[in-house]
């Protein structure tokens, strides 16, 4: 190519390999729009199409642009027009499809962040988006074709037949790429598809409305990176202990009904990120919350006097888990910041509000299991309040930061507290002041908030108390 357009890097080099570039997606979404009005294939086979066409032009991107600005005018002048149509009910090959999905926009969004990152790391850019090119379109479209076992996720179905395709071709289009054109070792090699798969084969499986369009790619080249140069006998007890986690998460799903198999999925991913990220320590609060929800859930059932049933699905973990589950990044995150103290890296800064993200969670699981007890629900909101909040901060936080860090946790400690208490308090608040009707989700969706609002609060104030030195630790 480099024979016939202008340099690499060049203003005009960038203006004519984005023209050609338009010039081939349009061409493959006008030809796949023809196909479906003539000859009626499948929408999901067309949307397959476009996506597996579009996502294998993004592979070459890392030889043909230098400048993620480029890729951002590339993709504003080549959505704009598919975002009009879509708007107007127009490309039905594209949008035709019956469920809710906003893959469209994610898919792009996850290519220029791709490139923004990894542009100059090629072979693990190419292999980030083929898991989701190759590995998502012969999944949907087999899974589709000859799935027999579905399982739902939110309001969508899926099937285990269409996961475990995806997760075969995850294992391949990493293993092979990796063992071709890198001097990783063989054996690690392997280990690292097989863990990659593993992964964003879970997340692929509880990615609703397109999500997975964003999250597996990117997911893909995150592990890449963190997996690269580990010893194999590190990786090999991630997988077993990834594993473990899942097989736990599948039998208590089974024994108890408290997870839908999604939901099950979900909650082993929670658990694995602490694990992995944080430490084997740091599984311990969540597991803590996990039991408590699990406890108040068989008291309430009991009390109606009906078979439990799996209604616990990716929806409530995420809802209840999501401000964690990004503390975890974010001490993982920092604790890799060359240019930070040593002093408070060691600290791991963000273990108090992660702890006291939880226990506020619980906390507020456990109010709303109180409000709809009728032994308790005539005694006052102050005082539900109370008792929830003991129960989530006095099960969850002790002991998830005692086995964290022994007797050293004043601070964490003290962060855990004021965090679930402002948590409590910041729910019961939105919930008063923006009521909504009962059974549509709205309280998860404060839950979420009200958790996230007190640990933007308190992160400040515990991150002075850890650098003042005020707190002795040891």
């Amino acid at each position: 190519m480099s024979g016939w357009l202008p340099a690499y890097g060049t203003p005009m080099g960038e203006a004519a390999r984005a023209v050609l570039v338009l010039a081939i997606f349009y061409t493959l979404v006008v030809a796949v729009e023809i196909w479906h009005r003539r000859a009626h294939p499948p929408i999901e086979w067309t949307r397959k199409m476009v996506h597996f066409g579009t996502g294998l032009l993004a592979c070459a991107f890392p030889w043909w642009f230098d400048s993620p600005w480029t890729l951002l005018a590339v993709a504003a002048v080549g959505g704009a027009p598919i975002f009009v149509a879509r708007a107007r009910g127009g490309l039905q090959s594209i949008f035709g499809v019956e469920r809710r999905s906003f893959g469209d926009v994610y898919f792009p969004i996850a290519i220029f962040i791709l490139f923004a990152v990894g542009r100059h790391t090629r072979v693990f850019y190419v292999v980030a988006l083929l898991t989701l090119v190759v590995a998502d379109a012969l999944a949907a479209v087999l899974g589709r074709a000859y799935g027999k076992h579905a399982y739902r996720v939110t309001t969508e179905h899926r099937s285990l037949e269409g996961s475990v395709v995806f997760m075969i071709v995850t294992f391949l289009v990493v293993h092979l790429p990796l063992l071709l054109a890198t001097q990783i070792d063989r054996s690690a090699c392997v280990l690292m598809a097989f863990q990659i798969a593993l992964l964003v084969g879970s997340f692929e499986a509880i990615g609703t409305q397109g999500s997975d369009n964003l999250f597996v790619p990117l997911g893909a080249y995150y592990l890449l990176l963190k997996l690269t140069g580990k010893p194999l006998e590190a990786i090999g007890i991630q997988i077993l202990a990834q594993i473990a986690i899942l097989a736990l998460m599948l039998l208590v799903s089974r024994r108890t009904h408290f997870f839908s198999f999604s939901g099950a999925i979900a909650a082993h991913l929670m658990l694995y990120a602490a694990f992995s990220l944080g430490g084997p320590a740091w599984i311990v609060a969540p597991a803590l919350a996990l039991t408590v929800a699990m406890v108040l859930e068989q008291r309430r059932v009991a009390r109606m006097r009906r078979p439990a049933s799996a209604d616990h699905d990716v929806a409530v973990i995420f809802y209840v888990s999501v401000v964690a589950v990004l503390l975890i990044f974010a001490d993982n995150s920092f604790s890799t910041m060359r240019t930070a103290s040593a002093g408070l890296l060691s600290l791991h800064p963000f273990l108090g509000p992660y702890v006291g993200s939880l226990a506020g969670a619980i906390a507020i699981v456990a109010y709303l299991g109180l409000e709809s007890s009728p032994g308790v629900r005539r005694r006052s909101p102050g005082w539900r309040a109370l008792a929830s909040g003991l129960i989530g901060f006095g099960v969850v936080a002790p002991l998830g930061l005692w086995a964290t860090r022994g007797t050293g946790v004043r601070v964490e400690f003290a962060t855990a507290a004021l965090l679930s208490a402002l948590a409590l308090v910041t729910f019961l608040g939105l919930r008063r002041a923006f009521t909504r009707p009962p059974g549509t989700g709205w309280n998860l969706r404060y839950l979420a908030l009200a958790v996230l609002g007190a640990t933007l609060a308190t992160i400040p104030l515990h991150l002075h108390w850890i650098q003042s030195g005020v707190w002795a630790r040891r």
